[in-house]
């Protein structure tokens, strides 16, 4: 009898279910001006562009892909990444992020691989000033129980916590934890070139953020502009910015599909949108200038500064790892990750 109660009980635990991991503790986010960013249920960094559409799923379809995600929450319908900018949906730098987040962030809300439901602890979520009370209210209605469709997929997930961090800060503790800034006996700086914006930062000897050194500054959005101003004379329409930005971030320098290349007053641009930057540093930070170490260029436009990587002969420098390409743009994704 004995022995076959035991042999049922083996058969049983043998039969039950392997039970998936309902839980992630932490979930990053980083809604910036041109990207979307978050890290997946794979640890696998993800980065879409920053747009979002609504759409009328009775006539408008929208397929997700590698650099899409559509949603369906209560009566509203949206999709974000490349196939709302395809769509020509409205960039998200020119709206208010923290009241786009409960939106936003549901890019990044996944369970894990095999099920329908998830509970995360804590959403790390970056935002301009973790002080901004309205912004942080925002942010924090997120918290709570969500029912949503996600690329096709019925979602169920409830969030415990929503953690603010201030844009930059993520940023500077990764690069301090793994020796990036060469001394840690001077002040240190983020210099972060978004698309709608930049912000830079300055950071005590003793890692507290020097708030009113702050300084906000003209992104890529800003370069665009001054292209846009360069080139209007040799077309017959108004060249749309969007456009712009998009041939920078290619790196082909073209204006859509119309042929036109813009590199020479790309180039002239630039020196001018880094001069005003650097100018505008200059003064913010006169009280500071002899106790500055470096300033750490990030962001997705982090590249665009090698020439005052050069001008300052590294002083300012842009985050570089040997085996990440797009470090720059993923270091603060990494960071909040450690938080």
């Amino acid at each position: 009898m004995t022995t076959s109660l035991a042999a049922s009980s083996l058969r049983t635990q043998q039969e039950q279910p392997v039970a998936i991991e309902l839980k992630r503790p932490v979930v990053v986010f980083d809604g910036g001006n041109r990207t979307l960013q978050w890290i997946d249920p794979a640890n696998k960094p993800r980065t879409i562009p920053a747009f979002i559409k609504q759409i009328d799923p009775t006539w408008e379809e929208a397929t997700p892909d590698e650099h899409s995600v559509v949603i369906s929450s209560g009566n509203e319908h949206f999709c974000l990444g490349a196939v709302a900018r395809d769509m020509k949906g409205t960039p998200v730098f020119q709206d208010n992020k923290c009241e786009l987040a409960k939106k936003l962030v549901l890019a990044a809300i996944e369970p894990n691989l095999g099920s329908t439901a998830v509970t995360i602890g804590r959403l790390v979520i970056a935002l301009p000033n973790s002080r901004n009370k309205a912004d942080v209210s925002e942010l924090k209605k997120i918290e709570g129980t969500h029912q949503f469709t996600r690329n096709g997929q019925r979602i169920t997930a409830v969030v415990h916590e929503v953690k603010p961090i201030d844009e930059t800060q993520a940023a500077y503790k990764y690069a301090m934890k793994r020796e990036i800034f060469r001394s840690r006996r001077n002040s240190n700086g983020v210099l972060d070139l978004g698309g709608g914006t930049g912000i830079a930062r300055l950071y005590s000897a003793g890692g507290s953020l020097i708030r009113e050194a702050d300084a906000v500054l003209p992104g890529t959005y800003d370069l665009a502009r001054r292209i846009a101003a360069r080139i209007n004379s040799q077309l017959s329409t108004s060249p749309d910015l969007s456009q712009i930005m998009d041939g920078i971030e290619r790196g082909d320098f073209e204006l859509g599909t119309s042929g036109f290349c813009f590199q020479e007053a790309f180039n002239k641009a630039r020196e001018d949108w880094l001069a005003d930057i650097r100018a505008e540093l200059r003064t913010r930070w006169n009280q500071w200038t002899s106790e500055i170490g470096e300033v750490l260029i990030i962001g997705g436009s982090a590249c665009l500064a090698e020439p005052l990587e050069e001008t300052t002969k590294g002083r300012f420098k842009i985050a570089r790892h040997p085996q990440i390409s797009n470090f720059s743009q993923l270091i603060s994704l990494l960071g909040m990750a450690s938080v």
